[in-house]
């Protein structure tokens, strides 16, 4: 999301929720923001709902992105490379994080001209996040790096 206004609370869990939620089902809070934290929507930490849930039900620490997100949409776009898109993803799961221009996405699924629609919209998926104040996209937390590494990996 690039700008959530007044409903960045209610996106996902915030950071008060997750670690009520952690303190509750006995899991490591700093671990669980490792792996799925990352969002800021204005003041707020954002979590992923899915993954925290999981996390606390199943104990068990791993990607739970692949359960949610849309795989066979992504890896195209990927593949695509405009501009050194490739690159660019790699430097960010170095954990570096790239510039980029948002407003080269047009919102929909066919007019991708450069590397900064794609990079928009996979930030739009959740596959990124995106600092507004630096206009620079990165990988949010391990749960998306571990996604993203899986799909370069299979190119």
């Amino acid at each position: 999301m690039l700008s959530s206004g007044d409903f960045a609370s209610y996106i996902g869990f915030t950071e008060a929720e997750v670690k009520t939620l952690a303190e509750k089902y006995n899991q490591d809070y700093e671990k669980v923001k490792k792996w799925y934290d990352g969002y800021w929507l204005n003041d707020y930490q954002v979590y992923n709902p899915k993954a925290v849930v999981s996390v606390m039900l199943r104990g068990e620490f791993k990607s739970y992105w692949s359960e949610t997100a849309s795989y066979e949409t992504v890896v195209p776009l990927i593949n695509m490379d405009f501009d050194g898109l490739r690159s660019a993803i790699i430097e960010m799961l170095s954990g570096d994080s790239v510039s980029v221009d948002v407003t080269t996405f047009q919102n929909d699924m066919t007019s991708f001209s450069c590397r900064d629609a794609v990079i928009t919209c996979l930030i739009h998926f959740g596959y990124l996040g995106y600092n507004q104040i630096y206009k620079k996209a990165f990988v949010p937390n391990e749960d998306i790096r571990q996604e993203l590494l899986r799909i370069m990996r299979r190119k």
